[in-house]
């Protein structure tokens, strides 16, 4: 039996504000010791790390990306186990870490997870072609995005295996662990004991995570992506599903564009349902991710009579 928590009495809405004081001051700690880290290894003086944006440079690319591995682990990992004692005890039975995950189920998810890209990616492109009313915050959020796209192909851009290993454990499995311990584990769940209602929790909770990453044009398909992996999280009870479907998703793309660096792959992924090709490619795509889906939901047996997803915790 897990021991009395610290903060077990709080309201949810008062559990959700200090998670998110603690995590953007966690995040901006470690932000500034990952910068300060990097400056040493690579020679940076410290306002060159936080300012020059030189991503011609290999050296401040890989400068950059110790700093987003030591700040995803310091904005995400690290808070949501402190999160699990302080809330509830113990370091992991927050995350429902200890609930079985079948193996069919999460070969389904893989599944699921490679048939919807087709669909995300025509969203992607409609949510590309929104104008903000606003022309001089519209010209603003797309340069904004560019740089956002700038750093993504200087992150990924590799021939190396060890390059690519690096890219899959930032992008893949630590931004998937960190991003999923707390939005589907901690949020979601304390969004539920607000509004009482698990679906306008999943959504309050996907809105959030697409804002998160401030990409205007980019915010649809994460938003859909973030319905998906509450979705996962409701009705598999348990976290390892939509840590699985965040990492194949992020794996997808790392992959894709080491491959593109290498010179060995055209640009099919990412032309998957968009203007290019016939929108019926994204139709498609949702019908087969629904035929996967459905074999996932009765795999997990989301249609059953199952014990509640969250505990009387957080149904204060």
């Amino acid at each position: 039996m897990p021991k009395k928590a610290l903060l077990a009495g709080l309201r949810p809405a008062e559990k959700f504000l200090f998670t998110i004081v603690i995590l953007f001051i966690l995040g901006l700690m470690f932000q500034f010791f990952g910068a300060f880290v990097a400056g040493w290894i690579y020679g940076f003086r410290f306002s060159e790390i936080l300012s020059l944006g030189a991503f011609d440079d290999p050296k401040y690319v890989a400068a950059s990306k110790l700093i987003q591995i030591l700040g995803s682990i310091g904005t995400f990992i690290i808070p949501a186990f402190l999160f699990s004692y302080l809330f509830e005890g113990d370091l992991f039975s927050y995350y429902r870490f200890r609930d079985p995950a079948g193996a069919v189920p999460l070969f389904l998810t893989i599944l699921m997870m490679i048939a919807i890209i087709p669909f995300i990616n025509y969203m992607a492109e409609i949510n590309l072609r929104m104008e903000f009313p606003i022309k001089a915050v519209d010209r603003f959020l797309r340069m904004m995005e560019g740089e956002a796209e700038e750093i993504m192909l200087a992150f990924t851009a590799t021939r190396t295996l060890t390059g690519l290993l690096v890219n899959l454990l930032m992008i893949g499995i630590i931004a998937a662990v960190g991003e999923e311990l707390i939005f589907r584990g901690v949020l979601q769940r304390l969004f539920f004991g607000m509004v009482k209602n698990v679906h306008l929790a999943i959504l309050l909770t996907a809105l959030l995570f697409s804002a998160f990453h401030f990409q205007f044009f980019s915010f649809l398909p994460r938003f859909i992506l973030g319905l998906l992996l509450g979705y996962l999280m409701l009705y598999g009870r348990s976290i390892w599903y939509p840590i699985l479907a965040h990492f194949v998703n992020n794996a997808m793309g790392v992959i894709y564009y080491y491959f593109n660096s290498r010179g060995s792959a055209d640009d099919m992924l990412e032309e998957i349902g968009t203007s290019t090709m016939m929108p019926m490619a994204a139709f498609i795509s949702l019908l087969v991710f629904a035929f996967f889906a459905m074999l996932w939901y009765y795999r997990t047996g989301g249609y059953s009579n199952q014990p509640p997803l969250y505990g009387r915790s957080e149904k204060h």
